[in-house]
């Protein structure tokens, strides 16, 4: 081939590479959803089983507008919140939170009287939780939660209890399944402070209505 030919060719070669750059840079990225992983069937709040006379509601759990979306947040110390690229949460954060709850009640508490609002048709519910996430995010090292829980009477329409909860846990490793599976753990020991408030409430309610 002469050399002629040959500065011919460059230019459809550069086209060629040109092309499969693009491809590569078009190409999308590979997405990776997560999902969050109740208690154990074994978990529960106290050594005997609690006696659930009536429907307890969990309402649907408020969050800041930084976690209204589908992509992990993480946040390092000192800086502002930001959304991981590739990594989902496999549905809605506040869905997935009170699908979590709800399981976490049920399995703490022993008994299927636990639901996600607005349960099933003509429920009259004993107590309703209402829930309010502050903070559910964190690092390459630890995840905080920060939530306000609300127990109240919807009978007698008033509050029976409201308590802030914090609590951070340390990563197993720096990934982000370790990262999920910490949310799912810190999830697991606020629902067992929920469930501790209601199983207390409840053996009030039990003594104000003996006879």
């Amino acid at each position: 081939m002469t050399r002629h030919a040959q500065l011919r060719q460059i230019p459809a070669v550069c086209l060629v590479l040109a092309l499969l750059l693009s491809s590569c840079f078009s190409r999308p990225a590979a997405t990776t959803a997560y999902v969050l992983t109740p208690l154990p069937a074994e978990a529960v709040v106290a050594a005997s089983p609690v006696d659930v006379p009536g429907l307890i509601m969990v309402m649907p759990v408020r969050l800041p507008p930084e976690l209204r979306q589908k992509g992990i947040v993480v946040q390092e110390t000192g800086s502002a919140p930001k959304t991981l690229i590739g990594h989902l949460w496999a549905g809605p954060l506040n869905e997935q939170i009170s699908a979590t709850l709800v399981a976490n009640l049920q399995t703490l508490l022993g008994t299927a009287n636990v639901a996600q609002y607005p349960g099933p048709r003509y429920s009259k519910p004993l107590f309703q939780v209402e829930t309010e996430i502050i903070r559910f995010s964190g690092d390459s090292q630890r995840f905080t939660l920060r939530a306000v829980t609300t127990i109240s009477d919807p009978k007698q329409r008033i509050i029976l209890s409201r308590k802030t909860f914090t609590e951070t846990l340390h990563l197993a490793e720096e990934n982000h399944p370790a990262y999920v599976a910490a949310a799912s753990k810190v999830l697991g020991s606020w629902s067992t402070d929920i469930a501790t408030d209601l199983s207390s409430l409840m053996d009030k309610s039990a003594v104000r209505n003996t006879p």
